[in-house]
């Protein structure tokens, strides 16, 4: 299957727990909808919700510590350790999935793998999800529904330092941590029920709806988390075509580095 022009690796086979090296699993057929080796049982997805709550709960306790640091909601510092807690529970949820229900390894569970042309597909990712955003931006241009959560990013302008953490959390934390979440564990733990599409297009929406809240207005938010929504179905697919979270990675962390460009 080719995007652009270009023919996307095929996913490699991952064997069944249990059955390592195998190419099917106990009944001898390849456990797999839509072609892609399945390893997390059905259900697992469930997980995702005491994780977003104890990452909620984590967030708030370590924005409350900056901001009684340093007496501002906006600081650099409440950013930091607010995503901090946030983070924590994307990894550790992740974690426990695996080690309980997988195979113990990040990489064989939700293929936390990156290689060199891994930067092409991300280039390619980058220029698939900036048309979507623009698509929407277009849509609800003028518009009530118009929003941003670039706000950040624009608060730190003016401190130095600030711009610095904001731009490492933007650029290399989220990359990481959402993407091993939602492209990664998430992806993974939905495709058994919901095939290999359907997984996509569920952690995409749940992508989006992670991103609310961060428009300026209320109404704003709807077109931040249809863009949200957008971009996640993008890595999702990037994703799935490429068989690992390099890629997504790459082209996440481009598409932040240009989104704090653009806000300062």
């Amino acid at each position: 299957m080719g995007w652009a022009g270009l023919r996307w690796p095929a996913e490699g086979p991952v064997a069944p727990v249990g059955v390592a090296g195998s190419a099917t699993g106990p009944s001898g057929r390849g456990d797999r909808p839509g072609g892609e080796r399945l390893v997390l049982p059905a259900g697992v997805a469930w997980w995702a919700v005491p994780g977003a709550v104890v990452g909620i709960v984590l967030a708030g306790l370590g924005a409350s510590i900056g901001y009684g640091l340093t007496h501002s909601k906006t600081s650099a510092a409440s950013d930091l350790l607010g995503e901090a807690g946030l983070w924590a529970a994307m990894l550790g949820t992740a974690l426990f999935v695996s080690r309980r229900y997988g195979s113990a390894s990040l990489a064989r569970d939700y293929r936390l793998a990156i290689k060199a042309r891994d930067l092409l597909w991300g280039l390619v990712a980058l220029v698939c999800a900036l048309v979507v955003v623009q698509v929407v931006l277009a849509v609800f241009a003028g518009t009530k529904f118009a929003g941003s959560n670039d706000e950040i990013i624009t608060q730190q302008k003016g401190h130095e330092l600030g711009l610095v953490v904001v731009a490492f959390l933007v650029a290399l934390g989220a990359p990481f941590f959402e993407e091993l979440f939602f492209r990664g564990f998430l992806r993974t733990a939905l495709r058994r029920r919901f095939g290999p599409h359907g997984s996509v297009w569920l952690q995409a929406m749940f992508f989006g709806l992670a991103h609310f809240g961060e428009s300026a207005t209320a109404l704003g938010n709807v077109s931040v988390v249809l863009a949200m929504f957008g971009v996640g179905a993008v890595l999702g697919y990037t994703a799935k075509l490429t068989g690992r979270l390099g890629a997504g990675m790459v082209a996440h962390c481009l598409f932040n580095l240009l989104a704090v460009a653009l806000a300062l």
